[in-house]
């Protein structure tokens, strides 16, 4: 079978090595979103399981897993929210991509406690966790164990990923931006995130109303960076749940979207 817009992948391949991870985890990517306020009935629960599509302009690249599970005796607080990001056979013929994240929390989801990334992109390899400690009100960075300063963060900072989680937790608000602390313990960021309009999509999972929101872009780097017009778009489903459905980008050398295929919601 032939696909007349391969090149749209095989082109680049000065940025191969930043886009094809860059797509693949841009879940982990939504930047720097706001500090979470506890409420009793939150939108998430263990045993929360969804299913993601990762396409690159018609083409699929690559799979994602979001799960929520107790932290247990294997790491520190209450949730471990975990990310498994992967490509197809196909892709990985031309840049394996095999990502893991994991994200601690106490019960509230008020701020995140432990992060750890396993990434594994090509040909480089990164064991990355941040710990951390709120006594001092610093988090620090190490990669394969080698540590880095620690920095300061204020009250509130949730890492890359359990942001997202902390997110829904709010009221989402049309028009209402909102300004929030994150980091990924080498720098923390404060960047807006605009709740836009209202709208009815269609993914595998099923069609749902949504309410699409746009992050800035701005500290994210790369392609964003280089693209003036460059921009995230992401669709919540506007009920209790808050399921994250959709998410589509444009940048100077295409467009990627990540969609819901499947899901399961715990107790």
């Amino acid at each position: 079978m032939k696909f007349p817009n391969t090149r749209l992948v095989l082109h680049f391949p000065d940025d191969k090595a930043r886009m094809l991870p860059l797509i693949l985890s841009v879940v982990l990517l939504l930047p720097n979103w706001l500090t979470a306020e506890a409420g009793s009935d939150r939108p998430f629960n263990v045993g929360d399981h969804f299913y993601y599509d990762i396409k690159w302009g018609f083409l699929k690249v690559g799979e994602a897993e979001v799960i929520v599970e107790q932290a247990g005796d294997d790491g520190p607080g209450d949730l471990k929210f975990i990310l498994l990001v992967k490509t197809t056979s196909w892709a990985d013929a031309i840049y394996r991509v095999r990502n893991r994240i994991e994200s601690y929390t106490d019960a509230e989801v008020s701020q995140s406690l432990h992060y750890v990334k396993s990434q594994r992109e090509g040909s480089r390899k990164r064991e990355i966790v941040v710990d951390f400690d709120w006594d001092s009100r610093k988090a620090q960075y190490a990669n394969f164990g080698e540590l880095n300063p620690s920095i300061d963060i204020s009250e509130g900072t949730h890492d890359p990923f359990s942001v997202i989680f902390a997110f829904r937790l709010r009221e989402f608000t049309l028009g209402k931006r909102i300004s929030v602390p994150v980091t990924d313990g080498r720098k923390s960021r404060i960047t807006d995130i605009d709740v836009l309009e209202e709208e009815r999509i269609k993914v595998k999972a099923g069609k749902f109303d949504c309410l699409r929101v746009r992050p800035d872009v701005k500290d994210l780097g790369g392609v964003f960076s280089k693209s003036k017009d460059s921009h995230m778009d992401i669709w919540f489903s506007n009920d209790n749940h808050k399921l994250i459905v959709k998410m589509s980008s444009s940048v100077s050398v295409g467009s990627f979207k990540v969609e819901l295929r499947e899901y399961v919601l715990g107790d």
